[in-house]
């Protein structure tokens, strides 16, 4: 694993998708939402995770916005 956890994510779901002849996008996604859902739970306190789940929520509109091109802006998330 390198220091950059968004690149070792990025590298797994890589291999993940390069090994399978069909890729359900939608189930691949809810995947790694279940993940983000269990990160939230399970290394936060209870009382901040409505918080912290709408700060997730815009994080991914924000990067999915400026990743397109539909807004300007610098890359999203720390490396």
């Amino acid at each position: 694993m390198s220091e950059c956890l968004h690149c070792d994510i990025n590298a797994l779901v890589r291999k993940r998708v390069e090994a399978s002849d069909t890729v359900d996008v939608a189930m691949l996604a809810a995947n790694l939402i279940e993940s983000l859902v269990d990160l939230i739970i399970e290394a936060s306190p209870a009382a901040e995770h409505a918080k912290i789940l709408a700060d997730t929520i815009a994080t991914l509109g924000s990067a999915y916005l400026e990743k397109t091109g539909a807004v300007e802006g610098g890359e999203v998330g720390l490396h």
